[in-house]
C-alpha cells in the first residue's frame, strides 16, 4: 500500500510520517499508518521474477527509481526453470510468507493459486487490459475476476542457422523429417556444427512442452472429454520421435535429457548448433554481438508429415500476481498496472523481444522496428494451450518425469506413458 495512506478512519487524507515509517493521517480521516519513511515517499515493492527476466527487471527498477509512479522496485530472481520457480512460490505460500509482494506467474498457474487462496485479485485501475489480447487476459481470470495483469505472451518457435541453410541449399524445414535430413547432412559435412537440434529435455516444464509440441504436431490432443489422456497413439509417437532424435537419428546430443531453456539458449549462442526450439526472448540476446549475430533466423515450429494445419506451438506467457500474504497489496497492484502500460510493453517488445500483450503493438510500425515480432505473431496463430486444470503442476511433473526416463532409455515410450497415465488416472482424472 502507498506510504502514508494506511490506517485512519473511513476516509484517509494525506499522511505525514517520520523516518521509522509511522505516519499520522490528516485531511478527511485520522489514524496511524505504517509507511516506508516520509509520507510522500514511494513504497518499495518486492518483486520475484524468473532469472531470464533479470535484464528486464533491472530496466523496470531503473524506470521506477524516481518514485513518480508511487513505487520503487526491489527485484529478486528465482531459479531459472519454470518448475523451480513454482516450487519456490509454493513454499512461500504454504508458509504464508510476506517476503515478496508481487511475482511473475506462468500462464498455467492461476487456477491452482486461486483455488488455494494464495494470490489476491488484481484491480485494473488504469484500464490496461482493455487493449490487450483476449487469451492472456482470460488465462488470468477466474470466475470473472482478474488475478494477474499479463506481462507478455509467448509462443514456441524454431531457431535456425540461416547462414548454414543457405550454404547447403536448404529452405527452413517444415516437417519433422526435414529437420532430421537437413541436420544429418550438415553435421556430416560441416566441422563447425556439433549439434543438429537442441530442445528442452530435462526433468522440468520444458520437456512437457516439447512433448506437447510433438503430440499436437502428430495431430493428437491430451484433453479427451473430461479426462487427460497421454498414452494415445499420437502421444507415444511423439515421445518415440524425441527418443529417436537422440538415439537413432543422432542429431540431438546425449546431454539433452539434462537440459533446460536458458542453457540451450547459451549453447545455440556458442555458434555450433544448427536448430533449436526456443521462446522469443533469445532474439534480442543474439542480436547483441554474439557468435550467431547476423547468422540466425526464426520460423514457426515444424510438424509431422500430413499435419500442415496443426497448431503445435505451445502457448506460454507470464503475468504479475499479488501475494495474498503481502502487506503492500496496493503498491503491488500499482506495479501490475504499470507493467501493462504502453511504455513498458514497448520496452519489453522492442528491447527484449518479449511478445507484447497489447494489440496495437502487432502492426507494421513495430514490425519494422523489431523484425522477429512479425514471425512470432504468426507463431501465435499456431498455438495450443496446455490443459487448464488446478492440478496442472502435478500433471506436468508426471509427464516430464516419465518422458525423461524414456529419453535416457530406462523405459520404452509406451511404458513411460502407460505409467504416466496410471498416475494421472489415480491422482487427477
Amino acid at each position: 500500500m502507498l506510504a502514508g495512506c494506511i490506517g485512519g478512519d473511513d476516509e484517509g487524507g494525506n499522511g505525514n510520517g517520520d523516518d521509522n515509517g509511522n505516519g499520522n493521517g490528516n485531511g478527511n480521516g485520522n489514524g496511524n499508518g505504517n509507511g516506508n519513511g516520509n509520507g510522500d515517499m514511494a513504497t518499495e515493492v518486492s518483486f520475484t521474477h524468473i532469472s531470464s527476466f533479470e535484464p528486464e527487471a533491472a530496466d523496470l527498477q531503473s524506470r521506477l527509481s524516481d518514485g513518480e509512479e508511487g513505487i520503487t522496485l526491489s527485484p529478486s530472481a528465482t531459479p531459472a526453470e519454470s518448475a523451480s520457480t513454482r516450487e519456490y512460490l509454493l513454499n512461500q505460500f504454504v508458509a504464508q510468507s510476506s517476503e515478496f509482494d508481487a511475482s511473475m506467474m506462468d500462464v498455467v498457474w492461476p487456477a491452482e493459486f486461486v483455488e488455494n487462496e494464495w494470490i489476491a485479485p488484481v484491480e485494473d485501475t488504469s484500464g490496461v487490459t482493455d487493449n490487450m489480447l483476449d487469451t492472456p487476459v482470460e488465462a488470468n481470470s477466474i470466475d470473472g475476476e482478474l488475478y494477474g495483469i499479463p506481462m507478455f505472451t509467448d509462443a514456441n518457435a524454431f531457431y535456425y542457422r540461416s547462414d548454414k541453410l543457405e550454404e547447403y541449399g536448404f529452405e527452413p524445414p517444415e516437417t519433422y523429417m526435414e529437420v532430421v535430413e537437413q541436420a544429418q547432412t550438415i553435421l556430416d559435412e560441416d566441422d563447425e556444427m556439433e549439434n543438429g537440434y537442441i530442445w528442452q529435455g530435462g526433468t522440468n516444464e520444458g520437456l512437457t512442452i516439447m512433448w506437447l509440441n510433438w503430440l499436437w504436431g502428430f495431430g493428437g490432443s491430451v484433453q479427451q472429454g473430461d479426462e487427460l489422456v497421454v498414452n494415445s497413439q499420437e502421444g507415444v509417437d511423439a515421445l518415440q520421435h524425441a527418443v529417436d532424435l537422440i538415439h537413432e537419428y543422432e542429431i540431438t546430443p546425449d546431454n539433452i535429457p539434462a537440459s533446460g531453456t536458458d542453457g540451450n539458449r547459451q549453447t545455440f549462442q556458442n555458434g555450433n548448433t544448427l536448430f533449436m526450439r526456443q521462446w522469443p526472448y533469445a532474439v534480442s540476446i543474439y542480436e547483441d554481438d554474439t557468435p550467431v549475430t547476423g547468422k540466425f533466423d526464426v520460423t514457426t515450429m515444424p510438424k509431422a508429415e500430413g499435419n500442415e494445419d496443426a497448431n503445435n506451438s505451445c502457448l506460454g506467457g507470464w503475468s504479475i500476481l499479488i501475494n495474498n500474504f503481502s502487506e503492500n497489496k496496493e503498491a503491488a497492484n500499482t506495479l501490475a498496472n504499470y507493467v501493462g502500460s504502453m511504455e513498458v510493453q514497448e520496452m519489453l517488445a522492442l528491447e527484449y523481444s518479449r511478445l507484447p500483450v497489447r494489440e496495437e503493438l502487432y502492426s507494421e510500425e513495430y514490425y519494422e522496428q523489431q523484425g522477429s515480432l512479425e514471425i512470432f505473431a504468426e507463431a501465435l496463430q499456431q498455438t495450443s494451450a496446455r490443459p487448464a486444470t488446478p492440478q496442472y503442476g502435478e500433471f506436468s511433473e508426471i509427464v516430464y518425469t516419465n518422458c525423461n526416463q524414456a529419453l535416457v532409455q530406462e523405459k520404452t515410450p509406451q511404458e513411460a506413458l502407460d505409467d504416466a497415465q496410471e498416475d494421472i488416472d489415480a491422482n487427477i482424472n
